[in-house]
């Protein structure tokens, strides 16, 4: 019995987008069965995928305009598998897809393709509603962080199909962190934000794990430009932190580490930062151990009394 893949293709010219989605199919062994452009009804298209199915494996449908065949009927829904299943039959429809119910979202995989999303109301209202048609929530600071993440939105509703196997409805940003980072990115994003909430003890175990594993470069720059937001916004408040582009949770970030330093710490900290970047192009650099010295000569001074 097969797996369902409904391409909402919102753009004609991207198509060509679609090619890149059947070649995944075809890389993990799936044989193109056909293409059909008058699918006629459910029952037949199943019919079809039966029959052939009896013969190979692996197949793969191919059905436009699949608008024409309209509500799915409950009757054929126990033929339905989940993902990975012997035959995939993917539906391209122009435009939105509204024939199946959420209660299918495991045997139905929903793929926008061409989407044009104009600003950044547009797209988060967007990922709100691929989360709400698999069952999900997304709470805001969860929204904000896997916006700010990742930028291809193809790839966000592939982030988006991971927090299903949470089982959780309600998708916050502790999950997001998990889940859409590999293990060094967590580790730096951990570092990043202990420095923020000047938490030493997260600082310090995240340094341990990033040595030998991540670019030192990297790990340093990634620090500087936090810490430049965090003294912007001691600077020039908000306007600061709108003029170099900060998105939300950057800017959140910044107003915590401004909330927890002087600003001279945060000045001081950046340009050893600068500093230690500069000395370890040169082959000059004490490395880790500058970099945990910078950052713990930061963590102790003492916090501005305004907050």
């Amino acid at each position: 019995m097969p797996h369902l893949v409904a391409i909402e293709l919102t753009a004609p010219q991207r198509r060509n987008r679609v090619e890149g989605i059947l070649r995944k199919f075809e890389s993990e062994g799936y044989e193109k069965a056909g293409r059909l452009e008058e699918p006629g009804s459910w029952s037949e298209l199943f019919a079809l995928a039966s029959t052939q199915g009896l013969f190979r494996d692996r197949l793969l449908y191919i059905i436009d305009e699949a608008e024409k065949l309209g509500p799915f009927p409950d009757r054929l829904e126990a033929l339905l598998e989940k993902e990975g299943a012997s035959n995939v039959i993917v539906l391209l429809y122009n435009g939105k897809c509204n024939a199946f119910p959420k209660s299918l979202k495991e045997k139905v995989r929903i793929v926008t393709v061409g989407r044009e999303l104009k600003n950044k109301g547009e797209r988060l209202r967007w990922m709100e509603e691929v989360a709400q048609r698999k069952g999900l929530s997304l709470t805001g600071e969860a929204l904000y962080l896997l916006d700010e993440w990742i930028e291809d939105v193809e790839e966000i509703e592939s982030e988006i199909e991971k927090f299903c196997l949470a089982e959780q409805k309600s998708v916050t940003a502790d999950m997001v962190r998990e889940l859409s980072k590999d293990e060094g990115s967590r580790t730096l994003i951990r570092l990043l934000d202990g420095v923020c909430l000047r938490d030493g003890k997260t600082v310090l175990s995240s340094l341990k794990k990033l040595q030998g594993k991540a670019e030192f470069l990297v790990v340093v720059t990634s620090l500087y430009n936090r810490l430049r937001l965090a003294s912007l916004f001691l600077s020039f408040g908000g306007r600061g932190l709108d003029a170099a582009g900060a998105r939300y949770y950057q800017s959140k970030m910044a107003k915590e580490a401004a909330c927890r330093y002087p600003k001279e710490a945060i000045w001081n900290a950046s340009v050893s930062l600068v500093l230690l970047s500069a000395a370890e192009k040169m082959r000059r650099g004490k490395g880790w151990l500058g970099l945990e010295l910078v950052l713990c000569d930061l963590i102790r001074t003492q916090p501005p009394s305004s907050c």
